[in-house]
């Protein structure tokens, strides 16, 4: 994915990335069945490489990168911080511990924070209609471009 995604960046206007794949991966993978051997197995895990990252380091002042962070504390400082570390427009905070929010259910609550710093809270809605007030900002920011 990581390559696919570098690959056709630059002709892109408009990147939303939605979620990490993973954000960890096993350091090794077992070509045969691993037999049982103790009580426990250690799993090691190394990190995948940060695609969204590596996007805000490469956009360019004519596209719009636009990020997501699920969170289980601390939102708005957690979702700032990944906005200016990877250069996106606007990122969409989800706290996955609200009712009617996460992973499980089809609604989320979220707030969109603005490179400007402007917060904004929008209400429980479907990830459905989520998806279009989301593709709405991205028209707005576009609006705003020279």
């Amino acid at each position: 994915m990581y390559n696919a995604v570098l690959d056709n960046f630059e002709k892109a206007d408009v990147i939303i990335k939605a979620a990490a794949v993973a954000d960890y991966r096993p350091d090794r993978v077992s070509e045969q069945k691993i037999k049982k051997s103790g009580e426990y197995l250690e799993l090691r895990l190394v990190k995948n490489p940060d695609i969204l990252y590596e996007l805000g380091k490469l956009k360019k002042e004519n596209q719009i990168l636009v990020g997501f962070a699920a969170e289980s504390q601390d939102l708005i400082n957690y979702a700032k911080e990944k906005l200016g570390k990877k250069n996106l427009d606007f990122i969409v905070a989800n706290n996955i511990t609200e009712e009617g929010s996460g992973f499980e259910v089809d609604t989320n609550t979220v707030k969109v924070i603005y490179k400007s710093g402007e917060v904004e809270e929008l209400p429980n809605m479907l990830k459905l209609d989520l998806a279009h007030q989301i593709l709405d900002r991205v028209i707005n920011v576009m609006g705003k471009r020279p």
